[in-house]
């Protein structure tokens, strides 16, 4: 994150979503872990998934989770420097899953919602014989 372009109201707004949501996500945490966390995520979605790890893959979500929550507690400026970002993970992801089997794709497209618990990666091996997760 550019500090030039942040002033004392925003980095507060930061430390305030982190401490806010502290209890419901398992300790505080900054925007920029989570964007790192949400692209790590993303990158392992786009290299293609062992369904040994589709049970995991809902724990794996609650970084874009955070996001969501945090974002309307961030001000206007965090918003629009980390926006872009934000939404080019959001528009890899989207690429790279597909819709859970059996949900409308209103559930399981950006603009409503969290769109992302919807979806499943559309590369899966199951190398091990685990099977997949339903919807998968």
């Amino acid at each position: 994150m550019e500090s030039r372009n942040l002033g004392a109201d925003d980095y507060a707004s930061i430390h305030g979503a982190g401490r806010a949501l502290a209890g419901r996500h398992g300790g505080v945490f900054t925007i920029n872990a989570m964007l790192e966390s949400w692209a790590s995520f993303v990158e392992d979605v786009e290299d293609g998934f062992d369904a040994q790890g589709a049970f995991e893959y809902d724990h794996d979500l609650r970084c874009r989770d955070w996001l969501a929550e945090a974002w309307p507690m961030l001000t206007e400026a965090v918003r629009s420097l980390r926006g872009g970002e934000l939404k080019e993970l959001d528009a890899r992801y989207l690429a790279a899953t597909a819709a859970l089997e059996g949900v409308g794709a209103e559930r399981a497209e950006p603009g409503g919602g969290r769109w992302w618990r919807y979806r499943r990666p559309r590369l899966v091996e199951d190398t091990y014989g685990t099977g997949l997760p339903f919807g998968w």
